[in-house]
């Protein structure tokens, strides 16, 4: 057998290991396989000597699964922390974990390893505050190997903090130091070199990962075998892997990258039961194990959108020197930011480890997890707005419908303009619920402020001001649930009612008041207020008439005031727009003196405020003369 660096020595069985620890050697399981062997020396040749039960923090300890008990036992005594069984069953039970706090290495054989059991495991890791980390292999042999590399997992204080950064998602590999810009390099560089760390972010599976011209193969020995134990007919080889038949790529397996801490960003990239990948013994995380890296973490599930924060949020932590359970703990906050319930990481290794100290000497990046990790964006404040933009878009899906009956270029600009608008502020809202940040909300406000004038620009830019097209496009989409009494038309002194619609398409609902002989007066969703509108009894030829409208201190959002000739063929007489403060204000406009016939004129007041209109309407005599001065409500 090869030899073994001082302080390690090879057993035979369990039993053995126990006694080799005794005599303070710190034991190695001899694998079946000599190549194995040969590559487990040669790696524990590059550590530091073994620091046989060390201990670590007081409330550190070591727990194992039934039928696990040998293993965890000998790890415990190696480690010189307290072993405990675990019952899955009682997982839920306070206590299960030990107290709150500390930290907690499970130690079990990987085929026990499955979902089933991990996900609860670490749920209540993170019930009881607790860091967790598992110590596992393919057999007994990596197990102790795995275990062996923990004991000389000493804290590094010469070396700077260096993180590689292999990016298959984008093809570029960096080299990541605290304190100095990113580092470019080549897959080629980082392949060959040494670090303290190296972060892969690819995709890929359980088995594999793509780097460009690499493909991280996790094939441990000679050939790729089945569930059974047979020889897979067309798996992976050393010399060439099943998912590039062509050739076009080189394999290379996870152990021979040279690192102390390997982070595989991959989807379900940390995959231990042996019916949750493809059947088969290749595996990216169980050959690290067997590899250089004392410690690999990673993706445990496949349905996290990852980015390449994560990554980045990893090597500032390492960097900073936080434990590795601490950076598991970040990720799965990172996760639970995305909308994943349960564990997004699991650490292979031990949650007590530190890779360096927060060197001094180097500004190192402040990773700051609790303030990068956004709160959720408030539910209630996500549905109305999204109630908000389907009113919006129900509104020009109407005065789009209106061009099929009478085309008009300027308003299918100004409807245009709308839906660009609405749909920015719709992509708003769909990240904001993904990845919500402090500004999403004042983002869209000021999509809804751009999308109000575009509307308020149809009256003016459309020469009959299209205010009934409006009307009728604010309401195809509502039915009248009752009618209920209303003041008398102001002018006409008519009797009015208001009409209540609502929508099957859940819709907001909208009121409407209409004079039999003045038409629409008002139409409008219950988020805005009836306007407090002062006008004068009558207009006059060439004279300004002011318009008084008072705003209370909840009224928000743009107007648009118009006056209009009774024809649609001609534009406003005047206009003026104005944004919502509160208080009385005065608004002048003008009928021009000559080639204006005397008829019965319309004035509007539009509003609008957060993808939601409201429609106002007055009637206005047009006289030759001046009138009485006196006011009508």
């Amino acid at each position: 057998m090869p030899r073994l660096p001082d302080g390690y020595r090879w057993a035979s069985t369990l039993a053995d290991a126990a006694r080799l620890l005794n005599e303070e050697s710190v034991p190695v399981l001899r694998p079946e396989d000599t190549g194995r062997a040969e590559r487990w020396a040669d790696i524990l040749h590059t550590y530091p000597a073994p620091d046989l039960g060390r201990g670590g923090p007081p409330d550190a300890r070591v727990v194992s699964l039934a039928g696990h008990e040998d293993l965890g036992e000998l790890v415990a005594r190696a480690l010189g922390r307290p072993h405990h069984l675990l019952d899955p069953a009682r997982l839920h039970a306070p206590g299960a974990l030990g107290p709150e706090g500390g930290s907690v290495l499970v130690v079990a054989r990987s085929r026990a390893l499955t979902l089933g059991v991990l996900m609860p495991l670490l749920d209540a890791a993170t019930r009881n505050t607790t860091f967790a980390g598992v110590l596992t292999g393919r057999d007994d042999a990596a197990c102790t190997f795995a275990a062996a590399k923990l004991l000389a997992s000493h804290l590094d204080r010469s070396a700077p903090a260096r993180t590689a950064l292999l990016d298959g998602t984008t093809g570029l590999t960096h080299v990541l130091t605290p304190g100095r810009p990113d580092q470019r390099s080549t897959l080629a560089d980082v392949l060959d070199g040494d670090f303290g760390s190296l972060l892969v972010d690819a995709h890929g599976s359980a088995a594999h990962a793509s780097l460009g011209t690499v493909t991280l193969c996790g094939l441990s020995g000679p050939a790729e075998h089945g569930p059974d134990g047979t020889v897979l007919a067309g798996g992976c080889t050393p010399s060439a892997c099943k998912t590039d038949p062509a050739g076009r790529t080189r394999p290379l397996a996870p152990h021979a990258l040279r690192a102390r801490v390997l982070g595989l960003f991959v989807c379900n990239a940390i995959t231990l039961g042996e019916s949750e990948q493809y059947p088969s013994d290749v595996s990216l995380a169980l050959d690290a194990v067997e590899g250089h890296p004392g410690a690999v973490l990673g993706l445990l599930r496949g349905d996290l959108d990852t980015s390449g924060y994560e990554p980045r949020l990893t090597a500032a932590s390492l960097h900073s020197g936080a434990r590795l359970g601490e950076i598991t703990a970040l990720l799965d906050a990172d996760g639970h930011r995305r909308g994943i319930r349960g564990p997004s990481a699991i650490l292979l290794g031990d949650p007590e480890q530190q890779l360096h100290t927060a060197n001094t000497a180097i500004a190192a990046p402040a990773p700051a997890a609790p303030a990068t990790i956004r709160p959720p964006a408030d539910a209630e404040t996500l549905s109305s707005w999204r109630v908000r933009l389907a009113d919006a878009e129900a509104l020009e899906h109407g005065l789009y419908a209106s061009l099929d009956q009478r085309p008009d270029a300027d308003l299918s600009a100004c409807v245009k303009e709308m839906a660009s608008y609405r749909q920015t502020a719709q992509e708003t809202l769909l990240a904001a619920t993904r990845t919500p940040d402090k500004g999403w909300e004042e983002r869209v406000e000021k999509q809804s402020l751009q999308w109000g004038r575009a509307l308020l620009e149809i009256l003016s830019r459309t020469r009959g001001g299209t205010f009934s097209r409006q009307l009728t496009a604010a309401r195809p989409h509502h039915r009248t649930t009752r009618w209920t009494p209303a003041p008398a038309c102001g002018y006409r002194r008519a009797p009015q009612e208001f009409e209540h619609l609502t929508s099957p398409l859940g819709l907001t609902d909208r009121r409407t008041l209409r004079c039999p002989k003045c038409g629409p007066a008002l139409s409008l969703p219950p988020t805005l207020q009836p306007l407090d509108i002062t006008i004068p009894s009558a207009l006059r030829l060439g004279q300004p008439v002011e318009i008084h409208l008072t705003f209370s201190e909840q009224t928000r959002g743009l107007f648009a005031v118009h006056l209009r000739p009774r024809s649609t063929r001609r534009g406003s007489y005047d206009h003026a727009a104005l944004t919502a403060t509160p208080g009385r204000h005065t608004i002048a406009l003008t009928v021009p003196a000559t080639d204006t016939p005397l008829e019965l004129e319309r004035l509007w007041v539009v509003h609008a405020d957060r993808f939601h209109v409201a429609y106002h309407q007055r009637r206005l005599p047009l006289l030759p003369h001046p009138d009485p001065t006196d006011h009508q409500q």
